[in-house]
């Protein structure tokens, strides 16, 4: 009778595992159903992507064929039958335009520089769509647009880059746009020129290096809800370029 127990516990377990993977299958079908319904594209499965302990609720990364490199979170909750669907894929479609709207006003005040939207590690709301402009995806306070500015100059007092960083937010707010970032100040030549696209993101790790970097975010009022220095350095003394 243990034997017969233990070998009908066994045969439940085994059940459970396959109805288990079932149902991830069918929820990873249908979350690259929904992408290429709402975006016209064929996306593939890369791999799980880590949820929230205790909600119900699957977030997978997915590429797109056709770019690859576009590694995309979508987010399917269960809520009764038909269940709700997210995802960052605007991030892409608007990064080059986000870039370069950010890039005109980042210019005219810190001169010429790099500027680099963040892709986020979230997923947007719902009706955030493929027919989304950058003017209102910046002007949507959910969207917590984030960018890193590289000036090719550094030199000036902390106090000057903070007057700079003034006219920089006030230019923003005459558009009604929120955004956040870091005006990263490069210690040498070497730091500004290896800054890309593919690597600013993971900076620290790559090895560039900062004499002084100043963060910000702004509120909804177009004002700064914080603006700090961090790794203790002093801009006056960056190298010229």
């Amino acid at each position: 009778m243990l034997r017969l127990l233990i070998m009908a516990a066994a045969g439940a377990a085994v059940l459970a595992f396959a109805g288990c993977g079932m149902k991830k299958e069918a929820e990873r079908e249908r979350m690259l159903s929904y992408m290429k319904e709402k975006y016209g594209e064929e996306f593939e499965f890369v791999e799980d992507y880590a949820g929230q302990a205790g909600k119900d609720y699957r977030m997978i990364v997915a590429s797109d064929r056709r770019n690859p490199d576009r590694r995309v979170l979508v987010r399917f909750i269960r809520e009764g039958g038909e269940g709700c669907f997210a995802d960052n894929y605007p991030a892409f479609l608007l990064r080059k335009e986000l870039e370069e709207k950010i890039g005109t006003l980042a210019g005219s005040c810190f001169g010429v520089c790099k500027v680099f939207y963040k892709i986020p590690e979230f997923v947007f709301p719902a009706e955030y769509g493929q027919d989304m402009t950058a003017d209102e995806f910046l002007k949507d306070s959910r969207s917590m647009a984030q960018f890193y500015i590289y000036p090719k100059e550094t030199r000036g007092e902390k106090r000057e880059w903070e007057k700079r960083l003034d006219i920089f937010e006030k230019m923003n707010a005459a558009n009604g746009w929120q955004i956040r970032g870091t005006l990263s100040l490069a210690r040498e030549r070497k730091d500004y020129e290896m800054i890309m696209q593919e690597n600013f993101a993971g900076s620290v790790y790559e090895g560039y290096e900062a004499v002084a970097e100043l963060v910000f975010s702004m509120d909804e009022n177009g004002g700064f809800r914080y603006r700090r220095w961090i790794d203790g350095g002093n801009p006056e003394k960056g190298s010229d370029r």
